[in-house]
Formats: structure tokens, C-alpha cells, sequence
């Protein structure tokens, strides 16, 4: 069997989607031959059975974007429609573009989509689609025995390299990913606030940048309000970073906090496998990890309730809860198990 699969990019220097390159590099190890059509002009690392193909994506151009696609897809799925099956990697909107015609040639097609918002091309798609592979239950908008949640891609032998334990108490604190208003930048920033008043010497840094033209704006506000001179001295907004630098960022820091309210992000599950300690109010991660339960409390509150609390345990408590949390990761979230997963769930 065939693998036509959509991406975002092939670029191992992607500061977002640099893993999507390996994913690829592991699908087509279970295929005959694998197709990849990636939205980014970075073609990536060529060889092997990967013949790939971009789209030059460029956001806000929808009519030249689609024909584009349409002139690289629809000639890959006539010549193979007897032996190839369709994995949307996060790309909902390509994905929309091709799923009546993949319906209509009887072609298997599948997306991963990880969000808890309902976008218009997931509910669109859903009825052509033969299943929308996730990464927990929570982490769909769309309840249906079509749905298969098979957990996050996580690189242990990328992430697990790390082999000094976190300062206890944790007092240098770190968080990746994009600075979007949805990720409560600030929210955790005034938690700090509140515990760098109460006497707790703590430090924050910032890895990332804004996503979007909105998301700029929301940051801008933030580094006028929080970037004063009482503030220089403990927290810092570093910029983005390639991920194989994660691992490296995470031993010079204690900690990582994480207040994002939407879908499982990988971030917080890459920080658990470079055994940091965890703060995170994100609902999916409390349920899996059994953490701290937010029904009761703001989320400023069970922000500052989670930060107090593991700053005040001691190295022994500390030790066993990264321990505990790192066991969970690897067993529901490595990237072994995803890919077994994920072939399982499209060639059958």
C-alpha cells in the first residue's frame, strides 16, 4: 500500500512543525511508497521512498492555493486510487479541499486534528472523511466511533536525553510555545507576581512568538505592561527556539508552567520527559496525570494553588511525581507507540 501524506513542512528547522519531518521519515517505513505533499517550499531531507512535493502554501491567497494543491493531488490520487490511503497531518483545509473526491474514488482518508475549537473544515470534511485520528477524548470537538484517540508523538530518545533532576525548591520556570492570547501568557505572569510578592525568588522565560497578526497584538500589550524595569531582572521573553534545542532549554530551568485551556499540547509532555517539575491547569493534562483538579477554582487560583503547592514539597515527593509523570508519558505518549497506532488505525 501507498501513503499520500499532507503537511505543514518538511523543515527541520521549523520552529512548530519541524516534527512533522520525522513523522514522515517513520509513516514511510510502513509503505510501499510515500507521497508528501507539505505546504512550506522546504522540501526537507530527500531519499528513501519519500517523493515530495510543495504547495508553496501562502496564507491569505485561497483561489491560487487550492489550484496549486488541486495540481499536485488530484494526479497522485488518479494514478494510485487502487492502493493508497490519505493522512491529513493537521492540514484541515487541504484535507477539505481533496475528502468528497477521496469519498468519490472509494480512497481511505484520514486527518489528525488535536483542537478542542470546531473548525468549520473538520465539520465540513467529517461526513467524506473514514476517521479523524486525535490525541486524547478531549481533544476533538466531535464525539463518534470515528474518532480515535491514540495519544501524542513524543520523541523519548530526543526529549529523555536529560540527566540532571530540577532544583528543589523550583524557582527558574520556563514556557514553549506560541504566545497567543489562548495560551494565558499573562495569566501566568500575574500568578508570578502574586508569588515573587510572597517572598518566593522566581524566574520566568518565555520561548516563542506570536502566531498571528492578533496574537501580535496581544503580545505587544503584554511586553508594555510587563516588561517594566521592577520586572527586568526575573522575567524574560527569549524568542522562538528549533525544538531539538527543548532539551537544552530544560536543564537550565526547574520547572515548566503551562496554562493553555485547549487540547493536549506537546510542549507540557516534552517537559515531562525532559523531568521537569510540571505546573498545568490544561483540563486534559489533570485528567491523564490524575494532577490537580481546577473544578472549584479560578484558573488564577488553581495557577497559584499548583505553583505554591510544589514549591513547598520536598525532594522526595518532587522526585516521585517527575517520575510518575514521565512513566505515564512514555507508556500513553512516545512516538514508537503513535506511529504503531496511527498505521494500525489507516491501513485497517
Amino acid at each position: 500500500m501507498k501513503l499520500l501524506l499532507l503537511n505543514y513542512s518538511m523543515n527541520a528547522r521549523s520552529t512548530v512543525f519541524s516534527h512533522q519531518l520525522e513523522v514522515a521519515k517513520r509513516l514511510s517505513r510502513h509503505f510501499e511508497h510515500t507521497f508528501v505533499i507539505t505546504a512550506d517550499e522546504h522540501l526537507g531531507e530527500k531519499g528513501g521512498n519519500l517523493e515530495i512535493q510543495s504547495s508553496n502554501w501562502e496564507s491569505g491567497h485561497s483561489l491560487k492555493n487550492a489550484i496549486t494543491f488541486y495540481r499536485l493531488v488530484i494526479p497522485v490520487i488518479l494514478s494510485q486510487r487502487k492502493d493508497i490511503v490519505v493522512f491529513s497531518h493537521m492540514t484541515e483545509v487541504q484535507s477539505f479541499l481533496i475528502a468528497p473526491l477521496c469519498r468519490l474514488l472509494g480512497i481511505p482518508h484520514f486527518l489528525w486534528y488535536a483542537h478542542k475549537s470546531n473548525s468549520k473544515y473538520l465539520r465540513l470534511s467529517f461526513p467524506f472523511l473514514n476517521g479523524v485520528i486525535t490525541s486524547t477524548p478531549g481533544s476533538c470537538p466531535i464525539r463518534s466511533p470515528k474518532v480515535h484517540p491514540i495519544g501524542q508523538a513524543i520523541d523519548i530518545e530526543l526529549f529523555g536525553i536529560i540527566q540532571t533532576l530540577p532544583n528543589i525548591p523550583p524557582l527558574r520556570w520556563y514556557h514553549v510555545g506560541r504566545l497567543d492570547e489562548s495560551k494565558n501568557i499573562n495569566l501566568i505572569i500575574e500568578v508570578f507576581c502574586k508569588l515573587r510578592g510572597e517572598g518566593w525568588d522566581l524566574k520566568l522565560d518565555f520561548y516563542g512568538s506570536p502566531s498571528s497578526n492578533s496574537a501580535q497584538t496581544y503580545f505587544d500589550t503584554n511586553l508594555r505592561r510587563y516588561l517594566t524595569k521592577d520586572n527586568l531582572d526575573w522575567l524574560t521573553f527569549c524568542g522562538p527556539i528549533e525544538r531539538a534545542r527543548i532539551p537544552e532549554i530544560a536543564s537550565s530551568h526547574d520547572g515548566f508552567v503551562h496554562a493553555f485551556q485547549g487540547s493536549l499540547d506537546k510542549a507540557v509532555l516534552e517537559a515531562v520527559i525532559c523531568k521537569r517539575v510540571i505546573v498545568s491547569t490544561n483540563p486534559e493534562f489533570e485528567n491523564e496525570f490524575s494532577s490537580f483538579k481546577s473544578i472549584h477554582h479560578s484558573q488564577f487560583e488553581n495557577l497559584t494553588l499548583q505553583l505554591g503547592t510544589v514549591l513547598e514539597m520536598s525532594e522526595n515527593e518532587q522526585k516521585a511525581r517527575i517520575e510518575t509523570f514521565y512513566n505515564i508519558t512514555k507508556q500513553n505518549h512516545s512516538l514508537d507507540k503513535w506511529i504503531g497506532a496511527l498505521v494500525e488505525v489507516i491501513t485497517h
